[in-house]
């Protein structure tokens, strides 16, 4: 898609390169990951990201960069976290930020870390996967009105962000039965946390 600025590469010289994405990696994240400018990143080299690439260019340059492993996870981060792959790491974090009442700045720290487990100790977890996805969707609604030329992704978006509800049992098998492994600012263990 020529209009999505996601399929380009935003190179050095401020010129950019259509090359698309490949398993949800675009030619910058491609790039940043392998510390080479974006216009060197050629359409074979993305079409050979495998799944295992893709996972550990998350891992490295979203999970543990913007400070992800450093909260509880819970089925909120899981939702948030892949929000930061369609919207960015910050609105992402910003979106969890609304859901559990922290203030709302798009980066991780112990407001953040502390708000999330004292919503997730008081809030029931069904309850909670449906207010964050409601969150994610209105942003997503937000920035694809009729008539604006996201317009044509909304659906898309709006499947993903749906896709993480207690509602569909792909998504929520993994976290069924989930529960605080520990008190809110504890690291005392609860009970059992499912797998």
């Amino acid at each position: 898609d020529t209009e999505d600025s996601g399929n380009y590469a935003h190179c050095h010289d401020g010129t950019t390169k259509h090359l698309g994405t490949m398993r949800g990696v675009t030619p910058d994240a491609y790039a940043k990951f392998k510390g080479k400018d974006p216009c060197s990143v050629t359409v074979e080299e993305l079409k050979a990201v495998t799944a295992a690439d893709a996972a550990d260019i998350a891992m490295k340059s979203y999970f543990f960069k913007y400070d992800f492993d450093t909260l509880l996870w819970s089925p909120l981060v899981d939702i948030a976290f892949d929000a930061s792959f369609l919207s960015g790491p910050g609105r992402g974090v910003r979106m969890l930020q609304e859901c559990v009442g922290a203030g709302i700045d798009g980066g991780i720290g112990p407001q953040t870390r502390e708000a999330l487990e004292l919503y997730l100790e008081a809030t029931d977890i069904e309850a909670a996967c449906n207010r964050m996805a409601d969150i994610r969707n209105a942003f997503y609604v937000s920035i694809s009105m009729p008539g604006t030329k996201n317009a044509k992704y909304r659906q898309g978006w709006l499947n993903r962000g749906n896709w993480a509800r207690p509602s569909n049992p792909a998504w929520w098998h993994r976290w069924a039965g989930w529960t605080m492994p520990h008190p809110a600012g504890s690291s005392k263990p609860t009970g059992f946390v499912a797998s």
